[in-house]
């Protein structure tokens, strides 16, 4: 589903559901969670296992619970998967259901939306060991710009919110590969594409051309 009619805005990663009619917003489910009934025309869905949902003995569960929501026609991406060192599961466990979603996604053939606090060497073994051939993209980056460019060199994409938009981190990697979010916060995403745009040094038509182009060519749409 392209961006149509009057988006103007693609918030790309958020766990609340979008009221503003030029927003375009993605909106994360967990697995277990359903895709509400009488969502509006601009919204879409990601699905996934977060890591801080697993547990020992819970793994079975969510795969059941993520492949039935996953299977719904307007969840157009899976995750937020990934690693997170502080919080969740024993890192095997993690891993476990990462691959699981990561074949899940190639199945499907939809590009992924990465969590990753502290695994960075986990998800760039998942990486090496899968061979996406759909865009990992790495949601609320934060990290400094080394790690950032060695991502970028690997294939990885980034989804940046306000706190997560620098220069530095916009040096280093490529216009092409990153997209805008709010994810938890009450910022409007509309802030975040003017913080893009003061920080690449560009107006903010370019901004929202930039985001657009990149969102359709994740998705295969035309540009």
């Amino acid at each position: 589903m392209s961006p149509v009619g009057n988006i103007r805005y693609i918030n790309f990663h958020t766990h609340k559901p979008g009221s503003d009619s030029d927003v375009l917003t993605i909106v994360n489910l967990m697995a277990g969670e359903d895709v509400p009934a009488g969502f509006p025309g601009n919204t879409l869905f990601s699905a996934g296992i977060h890591p801080w949902q697993l547990t020992a003995d819970n793994l079975g569960q969510m795969k059941t619970e993520l492949i039935l929501t996953a299977a719904h026609p307007h969840v157009v991406l899976i995750g937020e998967a990934g690693f997170d060192r502080l919080r969740g599961a024993s890192p095997e466990i993690q891993y476990r259901a990462f691959v699981f979603q990561a074949e899940i996604a190639a199945e499907m053939e939809k590009p992924m939306v990465i969590h990753c606090v502290r695994g960075w060497e986990e998800l760039r073994r998942a990486h090496r060991q899968l061979k996406p051939s759909r865009p990992w993209v790495i949601h609320g980056f934060r990290g400094g710009s080394r790690l950032a460019a060695s991502l970028a060199d690997e294939g990885f994409w980034f989804s940046l919110g306000r706190e997560g938009i620098r220069a530095e981190i916009l040096g280093v990697v490529s216009s092409e590969r990153i997209l805008l979010e709010t994810d938890v916060s009450d910022v409007p995403i509309a802030e975040v594409y003017r913080r893009f745009a003061e920080a690449k040094g560009c107006d903010e038509e370019d901004a929202v051309s930039t985001i657009r182009r990149n969102f359709n060519k994740l998705f295969n749409y035309g540009v």
